[in-house]
């Protein structure tokens, strides 16, 4: 195989990327949304070209020779966006629960705190429905988004997901509430000063009050923080810094003796 046929297919790039720090086939299949042929078919030619081990039934890492390739990748590709993650909005359901329990296909159905919750993907959209006894709900997780305006990607991400909602309202006869934030989105953030001080104190991760610094799978090093307001500021830092510079250009210049002005 060679590292242009991963490089050019976002799924195998996908699949790949989630083998760092080791991962389970079932974990691949509710992350991306890809059945589990496509997961084996993708591992089991990484594992031949030696990208990837099997630890054991199920469960991949990802080899010295797989991490050389997504560093090829992440090296060609934009990673001067800010990517918008884990934006979640939860819509009451006030009519049609049984109807859409019977007939989507779910993936998963587990029980939280005595509510059963059922999973499954649509149209790459991760969607959960809790099924108690009382207010049952749909919550629908945002995919991942990357821009350079801030207030534009979460609008157009509530968007995607008001879109996803509306599908199970006509796919399921469904009535559902307004959408409602369940989780404050999280910003990654591209910089260089993340990357410095990563490597300077030889660290994994570093978490502040506001935030985390670490090194986000196909992006490169990143802040991440949940206060849009401090995203924002952080992403215009540059910019702010190329206007003090002139700033300071302009003063030396008009405070040189002998400068006349006309």
């Amino acid at each position: 195989m060679s590292k242009k046929a991963v490089l050019k297919n976002a799924i195998s790039y996908s699949i790949l990327s989630e083998t760092e720090g080791s991962c389970y086939v079932y974990e691949l299949r509710e992350k991306l949304g890809i059945s589990k042929q496509v997961a084996n078919y993708w591992l089991q030619k990484f594992k031949k070209a030696g990208w990837v081990t099997k630890l054991f039934q199920g469960h991949y890492e990802i080899t010295d020779s797989g991490k050389t390739v997504l560093e090829a990748y992440e090296q060609k590709s934009d990673k001067n966006l800010v990517r918008l993650e884990n934006m979640r909005y939860k819509f009451a359901i006030y009519e049609g629960l049984e109807s859409l329990l019977k007939q989507q296909r779910w993936d998963k159905i587990t029980d939280l705190n005595n509510v059963k919750v059922y999973h499954t993907v649509i149209e790459g959209f991760s969607v959960r429905v809790f099924a108690g006894k009382h207010n049952p709900s749909v919550e629908i997780t945002c995919k991942k988004m990357s821009g350079v305006n801030i207030y534009e990607m979460m609008y157009e991400g509530k968007q995607w997901v008001e879109y996803i909602a509306e599908i199970i309202d006509k796919e399921h006869s469904v009535k559902l509430g307004i959408p409602i934030p369940t989780m404050q989105p999280e910003w990654a953030i591209p910089s260089e000063f993340a990357k410095v001080l990563m490597n300077k104190t030889n660290s994994s991760q570093i978490r502040t009050p506001v935030g985390v610094i670490n090194k986000s799978k196909g992006r490169g090093y990143d802040l991440e923080t949940r206060d849009i307001h401090l995203a924002n500021k952080i992403f215009n830092l540059p910019y702010v810094v190329d206007e003090i510079a002139n700033a300071v250009k302009r003063l030396q210049v008009t405070s040189t003796p002998g400068f006349l002005f006309l």
